[in-house]
């Protein structure tokens, strides 16, 4: 099951994975909280925790979580993801070129850190710097 986390910084949004989790737990838990907030005309800032309670996450809820991102792009800021599963850096690394916003892996330890770097406030870009 995915489980809408508690303990995020304003403006965000997490859930974590517990036990098994299927496509249907993410369209019962997480699609209508992005839903929520996409049509109350908010950016999305995502956090998953797939951490030590996670015990098996099924690949069509990661295909369901990146079909809607790629229909609803322009309302995402940034996603990250924690967990200590080696694989999932280097596919949010490939994952970040084909979508908009910015997507981050964290290791389990680092969750504080993914939390403070969702929150954080985007740079705006100076049209008069550096050329």
């Amino acid at each position: 099951m995915l489980r809408r986390m508690s303990d995020m910084p304003a403006g965000t949004v997490g859930f974590e994975a517990i036990g098994e989790v299927e496509d249907d737990d993410w369209e019962r838990s997480v699609e209508p909280v992005l839903r929520s907030e996409i049509a109350a005309g908010r950016k999305l800032r995502l956090l998953y925790l797939l951490g030590a309670r996670a015990r098996d996450v099924e690949g069509d809820a990661f295909k369901a979580d990146t079909g809607f991102r790629a229909r609803h792009a322009s309302s995402f800021e940034r996603v990250a993801v924690v967990s200590d599963e080696d694989w999932i850096r280097p596919a949010l690394r490939a994952l970040s070129f084909l979508l908009p916003g910015k997507a981050k892996g964290f290791r389990v330890r680092e969750l504080a850190e993914a939390k403070t770097w969702l929150a954080e406030p985007d740079q705006p870009s100076d049209p008069d710097g550096p050329h």
